[in-house]
């Protein structure tokens, strides 16, 4: 690998060889993630070119980051994605093809399961079933084997009552499957467990309905929040880069709403911002207040390259198009933010939710309506908003109940 590659410019060609593959908006937007993630960890180290120590520190960072463990998945998402970055640096093009490595079903060595395991593959092929589903069904049983492999188990008919519940929680603590694509890796444990008599009456303790995962909600503190508004008071950011920042801060709308604003969708005589939410396809007005207006004003005037685009904020090189609308440009956007107001965000969310969190929250602590917050945020249901007063103790604690009686229980 040439270690003076310049880093940001080759995950930028990576992505444009992504794109002649053919990878979808949404693939792209998740290696885009990835490598932001990957020039967080340049900035930390001091370096600006692609070097081997940079990818294999990012690999390394395979950790969960809301619990601190080792998460298999997250390991391999960055192999993977390493390994694009890699081809590209090496040979001007991405390689797409899997790197062949050890599989669960590699990681059966009991004979009898091995042979059952087979078995099993065969029946699911002359089911005719799909390629991608029997791949899932292998992959559950092959960890259900592995589990019972280290159990001491010779055969399944060692399996015990208690022994698939354990065995979900065997499969969560070592990272192999999410919460959110679990079920229907489940689907095919319980097709496996009824094929056997000897395991047909443990498919009970397998979940009718696996509860979504609920994150807490995160917001900056206030020590954050100070740092913030230095950066917004000082010269650092571009006018564009500083009036987007504070839109988004103070209103909370989407990043793909930033990027499609029309000069025609504000009207400076009457003060509002019209925008239309592509999420949601629902109007909405957005009081102009003196902070964003005269920060977008500033920009148009001074810094806006002269184009004939009808998009407020746009490229500043050629072509002066509109932003990336899947929002990427706007996430390098604030994590520049982040940067000078030397937030580290390495451990939590970033970029536009975490701004969104921030604002409505914000909203609800000045005692703006949930269904007026619900508005601007483009929920389809107000009630969501109510997730937001987790991050206000005063306002949640008005939501409770009073003790009953005087200062304690009433036993009448």
């Amino acid at each position: 690998m040439n270690e003076n590659t310049k880093l940001e410019e080759t995950l930028q060609l990576t992505l444009e060889s992504l794109r002649e593959k053919q990878y979808s908006r949404e693939s792209l937007r998740r290696y885009r993630i990835k490598f932001n993630g990957i020039i967080k960890h340049a900035r930390h180290m001091g370096i600006t070119d692609v070097t081997e120590e940079l990818l294999q520190t990012y690999i390394d960072d395979d950790k969960n980051v809301y619990t601190g463990e080792f998460s298999i998945l997250k390991q391999r998402q960055h192999i993977r994605t390493a390994n694009l970055i890699r081809s590209y640096a090496n040979n001007g093009e991405v390689d797409t093809s899997r790197k062949k490595g050890k599989v669960a079903s590699d990681l059966v060595i009991n004979d009898s399961y091995i042979k059952v395991l087979d078995t099993y593959v065969v029946e699911l092929n002359n089911k005719g079933l799909s390629d991608n589903t029997i791949c899932s069904y292998k992959r559950i049983v092959s960890y259900f084997l592995i589990f019972c492999q280290n159990q001491h188990y010779e055969f399944l008919t060692d399996v015990k009552t208690g022994d698939v519940h354990d065995f979900i929680m065997y499969i969560y603590d070592h990272g192999y499957f999410k919460p959110t694509t679990v079920s229907s890796a489940l689907s095919g444990l319980r097709h496996f467990l009824l094929a056997h008599e000897s395991l047909r009456s443990f498919a009970i303790e397998l979940p009718t309905h696996l509860p979504r995962e609920c994150k807490i909600i995160e917001v900056y503190d206030c020590e954050e929040k100070e740092s913030i508004d230095r950066v917004f008071y000082g010269s650092v950011m571009t006018k564009r880069d500083h009036a987007i920042c504070l839109l988004l801060m103070e209103t909370g709308i989407r990043a793909v709403d930033i990027c499609n604003l029309k000069l025609k969708d504000i009207d400076w005589h009457k003060d509002i911002i019209y925008i239309t939410q592509q999420k949601t396809g629902k109007p909405i007005n957005l009081p102009l207040r003196n902070s964003y207006g005269n920060a977008i004003a500033d920009y148009l005037i001074n810094e806006r390259p002269k184009s004939p685009a009808e998009y407020v904020f746009i490229r500043r090189l050629a072509p002066f198009d509109k932003l990336e609308g899947d929002g990427s440009t706007i996430r390098e956007i604030l994590l520049k933010l982040e940067s000078f107001a030397k937030i580290d965000s390495s451990k939590r969310m970033s970029g536009s939710r975490m701004i969104r969190h921030n604002a409505a929250s914000s909203l609800l602590k000045a005692g703006v309506a949930m269904s007026d917050i619900s508005a601007i945020l483009g929920h389809s249901d107000p009630n969501v908003v109510s997730v937001y007063l987790s991050t206000d103790s005063k306002t949640l604690s008005e939501c409770t109940l009073p003790i009953p009686g005087k200062g304690g229980i009433n036993n009448d």
